[in-house]
């Protein structure tokens, strides 16, 4: 999650804190896992993605933890700054707040843009033929970020409405109830999977049912591989887990509580599978749902507690070690235009040409993919390590776009 860097006027003062590195290396591990993730993914051969090559399997175990972990993360960061900013003004007034909003828009747009293909759409037009805007209606990584974020400041609302309780409480209500929303989403997601194989020829039964594509999307439609009801889970999750660590951050660089966040986080990864078996079996019995809609979603609240196991073990770590790797901790705090920029290289966002499949297309060995990534990766370094050049660049467009004048 970039942080915003626009220069703007405020109504508060905050007093800086010293920044807990662990957060900027949770941020760092899930964006560098996220370009070797995509770049191996796009390069590696389907003849070796098989359960008889154990690497391949370590690499798909660890390739899912990408997403959980950066959705995860962003909901952390989030909420960590927003209760550090001050909290007796009006909602509205909160610096925090009003940089959600702004994030938000601007998380939606460059969601959308960088599904555009001009390649496309300027040869149909050359060419008076027609095109299709399916995939630029699909709803992906940015688009869920956006609401998950959206989400995290309304319960924020919510909160200072009623002024009841702990703010990670109510992160945690709201948590489940995505969860039990998402687990009837998927049931049904698997019961039109099952009519369609038994009833061959039949299209899916996309949900909501005769809205647009692009609503379908966001939830159950033809480009909903990152459904805000699943993804938005993680980052309510992670501003529960921001709101705790705010809260404790005077014992967060104390031994017992890096190992209490393994504790739980392992627990969460063992057990809740059998824990979700047990609500479905009672669910079951007083006929509210069918047998194994919970447990369906056992692997997500699994992923989770592996995020709040690598969080822990961060704990530890940056309690123990002086972290010196400025580099490595700036790449966690660039990740917005990291994404932006490898779309666009890799994936041809908004040209319509990339390195996929220009250059390659799952049609590489494991050690050609390997190097790919391993060279996609330091360029990404590269251009972190002299981005703020770029960045002065791009707030100056962004004043010029606002028709503001640039702060003396």
């Amino acid at each position: 999650m970039l942080v915003d860097s626009v220069p703007e006027k405020s109504v508060e003062i905050v007093e800086p804190k010293p920044r807990l590195k662990f957060i900027d290396m949770a941020r760092s591990i899930a964006i560098l896992m996220m370009l070797e993730g995509h770049f191996t993914g796009a390069a590696l051969s389907d003849s070796y993605r098989t359960s008889d090559y154990w690497l391949y399997n370590a690499w798909h175990l660890l390739h899912g933890l990408t997403s959980p972990l950066f959705f995860t993360v962003t909901g952390l960061i989030f909420v960590y700054l927003l209760i550090g900013s001050k909290q007796d003004v009006r909602f509205w007034d909160n610096i925090r707040v009003r940089k959600g909003g702004r994030r938000v828009l601007q998380l939606l747009f460059w969601g959308y843009f960088i599904q555009l293909n001009l390649w496309v759409i300027g040869k149909s037009i050359y060419y008076d033929s027609k095109f299709h805007m399916d995939w630029f209606y699909a709803f992906h990584v940015l688009q869920a970020i956006a609401i998950g974020l959206l989400f995290v400041i309304s319960i924020y609302g919510i909160y200072r409405l009623i002024k009841v309780g702990k703010l990670y409480w109510y992160y945690l209500i709201a948590g489940i109830i995505l969860l039990i929303c998402y687990s009837w989403m998927k049931e049904y997601i698997r019961m039109d999977e099952a009519f369609m194989e038994l009833n061959p020829g039949t299209s899916p039964s996309f949900w909501p049912t005769g809205a647009p594509k692009i609503i379908q999307n966001m939830f159950y439609g033809q480009f909903s591989e990152f459904s805000f009801v699943r993804m938005s889970l993680y980052t309510v999750l992670g501003g529960m887990v921001g709101a705790i660590i705010r809260n404790y951050e005077h014992k967060v660089r104390e031994w017992w509580f890096g190992i209490v966040v393994i504790f739980i986080g392992l627990i969460l990864s063992i057990f809740v599978r059998y824990f979700f078996i047990w609500i479905d079996d009672f669910t079951e019995f007083i006929g509210l749902t069918v047998k194994g809609v919970f447990e369906l979603n056992s692997t997500s609240v699994s992923r989770f507690g592996q995020v709040v196991i690598l969080i822990g073990l961060l704990m530890l770590i940056d309690r123990s070690f002086k972290i010196k790797a400025p580099l490595f901790l700036k790449i966690g705090q660039t990740t917005f235009p990291i994404y932006v920029v490898h779309v666009i290289i890799l994936y041809g966002g908004i040209l319509g040409f990339g390195l996929k499949p220009l250059v390659f297309d799952r049609d590489l060995s494991p050690y050609a993919a390997a190097a790919i990534s391993l060279t996609a990766i330091a360029f990404f370094a590269v251009m972190v390590k002299y981005i703020d050049p770029l960045t002065k660049l791009y707030d100056s467009v962004i004043y010029a776009l606002r028709i503001k004048k640039r702060p003396q």
